[in-house]
């Protein structure tokens, strides 16, 4: 197994959907330990702390440790440490915010931006405008569109990210996936080049195109969000597509075996 030499997995839809996990994850994963590939977890999940992920995963039957997982909540507490910003108003779930320095509500340096799922409202999103326009910084986790739930597809933080940076002219400093800085996060993980890595993740954006700019082999699975109308319309191009995760060995011995096309479809 000389061509891939670390693997980074999204976790939600892709090991996961709800309270239920994907079958093949860690059948998939026993298989690359056995071959000796290195692999991390990297997830824009910004409603629990890294710790209480990882707790809920395992409590799932997921094979996770939390050495191996990189989140979003984890890259936003580095970004403002490089800025040097202390006083932060936290629109996060409670459950993540565990990650970072105690809130604060009034004159922010910075906002950081997650997922609050259905406390989002006008007059929240009203004072958060007020206050950037005053100078705080934007810090978005992610900029996500959309996730999977047991339900269906539900509107993710990025719209409201998207809205602020209209109303304010400010761009947000974009710290999970699809950013650069997080990809590089990644390799450094898996003490890997970028491109003897392979992603595999369901959202097209945020981890195919993501890792395609970072130098990764980007694959996409059939599971989580992926729906065949949206691939079809959309102009990136994985490099290949499997049913889930269950297929990875299949598609990685077809890969070192020169088999590969343009891109191809493994059950």
């Amino acid at each position: 197994m000389k061509s891939i030499k670390g693997v980074l997995f999204d976790l939600d839809g892709v090991f996961y959907v709800g309270n239920k996990l994907i079958p093949g994850g860690n059948e998939t994963l026993a298989w690359l330990r056995a071959q000796g590939i290195g692999y991390r977890f990297v997830t824009n999940n910004t409603t629990l702390s890294r710790s209480a992920l990882v707790a809920k995963l395992q409590h799932l039957g997921l094979d996770i440790s939390e050495n191996e997982l990189l989140s979003a909540n984890y890259a936003g507490v580095v970004q403002l440490q490089k800025m040097g910003l202390t006083r932060c108003r936290l629109v996060l779930a409670a459950a993540a915010q565990t990650d970072y320095p105690p809130a604060v509500e009034d004159d922010p340096e910075a906002i950081v931006v997650g997922d609050i799922g259905n406390d989002w409202n006008y007059d929240l999103l009203n004072s958060l405008m007020n206050q950037l326009l005053e100078g705080a910084e934007l810090i978005a986790l992610h900029k996500g569109r959309y996730f999977q739930t047991d339900e269906g597809l539900m509107l993710d933080s990025g719209a409201f990210v998207a809205a602020l940076e209209h109303a304010t002219g400010k761009k947000a400093h974009v710290v999970g996936k699809p950013s650069a800085a997080f990809f590089e996060m990644g390799s450094a993980l898996l003490k890997g080049a970028a491109n003897e890595l392979l992603m595999v993740g369901d959202d097209l954006i945020n981890d195919i195109e993501g890792a395609q700019n970072a130098g990764y082999h980007a694959v996409l699975v059939q599971t989580g969000k992926y729906r065949k109308a949206l691939l079809e319309q959309s102009p990136i191009t994985p490099d290949g597509i499997m049913a889930s995760v269950a297929a990875l060995p299949s598609y990685l011995a077809a890969l070192i075996k020169k088999k590969k096309k343009k891109w191809f479809i493994f059950a």
